[in-house]
């Protein structure tokens, strides 16, 4: 698997050294789409796998442990009301989340 890695990106370096600036130019804003994409449909399915009223916990960035409610799924992060918090609501990545039963 590591050869046939490093063959395609010999080929793929290859190939770049035959572009124009204005090419490279044009490749990198398609990679740089490409891979927010990719980060949007991760974040799409982390945030699916929680629902508003799921108990969660996570650990803040302090290292304490939290848990909460899930109150709205956002784009980009999911809203959670700590239990007992009267500080307000966290915004917090699905990643960093973990659903408690």
């Amino acid at each position: 698997m590591a050869a046939a890695n490093n063959e395609l990106v010999q080929q793929v370096e290859n190939l770049l050294n035959k572009l124009t600036q204005n090419e490279l130019i044009l490749l990198n804003k398609a990679i740089v789409k490409r891979i927010r994409i990719m980060d949007d449909l991760q974040r799409l399915k982390s945030n699916a796998a929680f629902s508003p009223g799921d108990l969660v916990s996570w650990h803040d960035d302090r290292g304490i442990y939290r848990s909460g409610h899930v109150l709205r799924i956002n784009t980009k992060t999911i809203s959670v009301e700590e239990e007992g918090d009267t500080e307000g609501i966290w915004r917090i990545p699905a990643s960093m989340l973990y659903k408690k039963t």
